[in-house]
């Protein structure tokens, strides 16, 4: 009996000590996958400029957390009723848009697959990690950075 108790309270110190950096885990694991997300959609949207030879939007709502492409057919930067939309794509849960440094917080694509601006994107988790997403304008390409502490190191977009 006293063998038992003795394992019980090994696995749980055990248990314990592995909390914490369980916790870290999880939450940078639910940021790289908020930011490939992200990526994913900006790339889709580039491509998608390309193929149809026109205008993609990809537009960021921060106060929601969430983001949107759509074929900008008269290139507008708004999205008309006649204009294709894939999204709303929610920012995971325990993830925020923290940061979208483009005019009018969206970024358009053209047939060339350049962007409108070079700016960034950054994602924040509950920890404080974050991930920069930058676009390049010239070229259309798309960046992330490494995790960092948000508000240290990798600046801030604007």
């Amino acid at each position: 009996m006293i063998e038992l108790l003795v394992v019980v309270a090994i696995i749980g110190i055990l248990l314990a000590a592995a909390l914490p950096a369980m916790q870290k885990y999880t939450g940078t694991a639910k940021l790289t996958g908020a930011t490939d997300e992200v990526v994913n959609t900006l790339k889709l949207a580039r491509q998608r400029a390309v193929a149809i030879n026109g205008h993609v939007v990809v537009q960021f709502d921060l106060r929601n957390s969430r983001f949107y492409l759509f074929d900008d057919k008269n290139q507008n930067g708004l999205r008309d009723g006649n204009e294709t939309m894939a999204g709303p794509y929610n920012v995971t849960k325990g993830v925020a848009l923290a940061e979208v440094g483009f005019i009018q917080k969206r970024v358009t694509f053209n047939a060339r697959g350049s962007a409108s601006e070079s700016e960034a994107v950054i994602l924040v988790n509950t920890r404080q990690a974050a991930q920069r997403v930058d676009v390049t304008a010239a070229t259309g390409l798309i960046y992330v950075s490494g995790i960092y502490e948000y508000g240290e190191g990798q600046g801030h977009a604007h």
